[in-house]
């Protein structure tokens, strides 16, 4: 990474009778050049919808989030997040500072919950970052349940042995109420599957093979804010948790 000057992130109101907060700053020593990360209202969101934009310096669009906030909630939810393909994977960490964003936009909000729907690929990125496995559906937590059930890895035995377990009892159970408190048990078992992999370092072997519902919660990024406020660091935005 190349020397960055701090950039203190501006705080405004996204209207001047709404709580809703929204960021902007500046980074100069991205390896991409100056990078201007500015959080507006989404043109298609009816008051609800907003975006997250990363341009460089002569104002092309590197990078995007989609979120929704409604005033006076304690809820985001985000829609999509994506990095131009020529600046994925390159060490320019563009995704990580889009991340860091939400991040920010989350404790200026007084956010306590930031759900959002991950596409298989992105799982171990949203992880990263302290996001959580959170499947409501019952289809969503049993197609999820194969990747651990079909896990081959000696490694693994213990959360594949427990996940084919979890699947016959879901099987054999018919109230709803208990196939709620198993899906409980399943988000429990994907996080522990998510958790060995990274520790392996091996998690591109160990991929899901269908979308998840995450979360990232104020409480879990409050219990984490030294590591956060490293990635801050690291990027020279000059904001501390």
């Amino acid at each position: 990474m190349l020397k960055i000057n701090p950039a203190k992130p501006s705080i405004r109101l996204y209207k001047p009778d709404d709580t809703r907060k929204l960021c902007s700053f500046t980074i100069s020593g991205n390896k991409a050049g100056e990078l201007n990360i500015n959080v507006k209202e989404d043109p298609y969101g009816s008051g609800y919808r907003f975006i997250t934009e990363l341009r460089n310096k002569i104002g092309k669009l590197l990078g995007f989030e989609h979120y929704a906030q409604f005033d006076k909630t304690d809820y985001m939810t985000g829609l999509l997040i994506n990095v131009i393909p020529e600046y994925r994977r390159n060490n320019y960490f563009l995704g990580e500072i889009l991340r860091l964003t939400s991040i920010i936009q989350m404790l200026e909000n007084n956010i306590k919950t930031f759900s959002i729907k991950s596409k298989d690929s992105a799982i171990y990125f949203h992880s990263k970052y302290k996001f959580q496995p959170s499947v409501i559906s019952f289809h969503d937590r049993d197609k999820l349940l194969e990747t651990l059930t079909q896990e081959t890895s000696p490694k693994f035995e213990d959360i594949t042995s427990k996940g084919k377990e979890l699947e016959k009892t879901i099987k054999m159970t018919n109230s709803l109420e208990k196939q709620r408190n198993l899906s409980q048990e399943a988000n429990k078992l994907f996080s522990k599957y998510i958790n060995r992999a990274i520790k392996e370092k091996d998690f591109d072997e160990h991929k899901f093979h269908w979308f998840m519902d995450m979360a990232l919660t104020q409480e879990n990024v409050l219990k984490n804010k030294d590591y956060f406020n490293s990635l801050f660091t690291k990027h020279g935005i000059d904001y501390k948790i």
